[in-house]
């Protein structure tokens, strides 16, 4: 007869103290998130809306700020149903515990939608920066409302075979025979979830992260090219005064110098036109673009990094042996997705001069 103990693998329990000791800390860090995020994206929507439809930008943070918010809201079901949980394992539920399932794959809808936003942010910024006088006409306030709305057709239109694979119902509910809402999914879930699955957690976001990170890249070389371009007018400038210091070392030579500075200040002002494209005000729009797609690009590695993983070992999957590893970079995921939509605030407020002005302006009337 064979021992059970021989029969028994460590692989099942693989990664499950580093998992247990992640859940124990995240579970009570996930709510003060979404609570500072929903805060904070509701006055980004409150700034922006004060600031008004101005510009691409203002539209894009905008509809990138109501779409974070929605996806923390749509994430609070799931978080207090983990968090009570934890701590109450015995509490009772008015209703099915499961119906939260439901709001996260909704709340799956938005979290989209702010990825695609992010692509389309980065990717006009990009387009404005290579060819300016072509593009920042182009995208117009009401063309980039219309490209809005097709973003969330499509976010939308990605999770629509999931959304209408489950539903809630009225049913009895088990050893008190009382009626109450039941979270039930439909008998193909598993087919169409294995086919959306493949899609939304693989092709759609690596399209979406190469396509961000190539953007951040672009832009950030375009700040260095900025910054390199105004230093060299600084040093010019200071050659220039040092030229007017020399004029008292005799009439010839100040006429050779004054020469020479006044060739130099021709020669700076063509390089100016052709090469300085950037205004201040371009450069810290630039800035802010570049610090909430780099924000994205990095909040999304480990997600990035969990489906992959999922494809090289199909072992690292729920109900598979690693499906504790796979639990606890998919918990590192989330937070990640918690944090990249509540934080985009202190990006606003440091490099959007108007941002800033308009959220000082609501504190003040606050205050007063």
């Amino acid at each position: 007869m064979t021992n059970l103990t021989d029969t028994l693998k460590p692989e099942p329990f693989f990664f499950l103290k580093e998992f247990q000791t992640l859940q124990a800390f995240i579970y009570n860090v996930w709510p003060c998130i979404l609570l500072l995020g929903i805060i904070s994206n509701a006055i980004n929507v409150t700034v922006f809306v004060k600031i008004g439809f101005r510009d691409n930008v203002t539209v894009t943070l905008l509809f990138l700020s109501i779409s974070d918010l929605i996806y923390l809201i749509l994430s609070s079901p799931t978080v207090t149903s983990w968090f009570v949980g934890r701590h109450w394992p015995n509490h009772d539920w008015p209703f099915d515990r499961s119906i939260h399932v439901a709001f996260y794959w909704y709340s799956q809808v938005f979290y989209d939608y702010s990825s695609f936003i992010s692509v389309f942010l980065g990717l006009v910024r990009c387009a404005c920066v290579a060819k300016p006088l072509l593009f920042k006409s182009m995208f117009t306030v009401t063309r980039t409302l219309i490209i809005i709305g097709i973003l969330f057709a499509a976010a939308l239109s990605l999770r629509i075979p999931v959304l209408t694979s489950f539903r809630i119902t009225w049913a009895i509910k088990p050893n008190t025979n009382t009626t109450w809402l039941e979270f039930k999914l439909n008998s193909n879930f598993r087919q169409i979830f294995a086919v959306v699955d493949t899609v939304n957690r693989n092709t759609v976001p690596w399209v979406c992260y190469i396509i961000t990170a190539v953007c951040v890249i672009i832009l950030v070389a375009k700040l260095v090219a900025a910054s390199r371009f105004r230093q060299s007018l600084a040093s010019h400038a200071m050659a220039s005064g040092q030229a007017n210091r020399e004029k008292s070392s005799g009439k010839d030579k100040s006429i050779l110098q004054q020469d020479a500075v006044k060739a130099e200040n021709e020669s700076k002002s063509q390089n100016e036109k052709a090469s300085n494209k950037l205004s201040s005000k371009d450069v810290q729009v630039i800035q802010s673009v570049s610090l909430i797609c780099a924000i994205f690009v990095f909040s999304q590695l480990p997600f990035q990094l969990n489906s992959t993983m999922r494809l090289v070992n199909p072992e690292i999957d729920n109900g598979r042996s690693k499906r504790y590893l796979y639990a606890f970079f998919t918990q590192v995921a989330i937070t990640c997705s918690y944090l990249n939509a509540s934080i985009n605030i202190i990006v606003h407020y440091n490099f959007n001069t108007r941002y800033r002005e308009n959220f000082l302006s609501l504190l003040s009337k606050k205050s007063s």
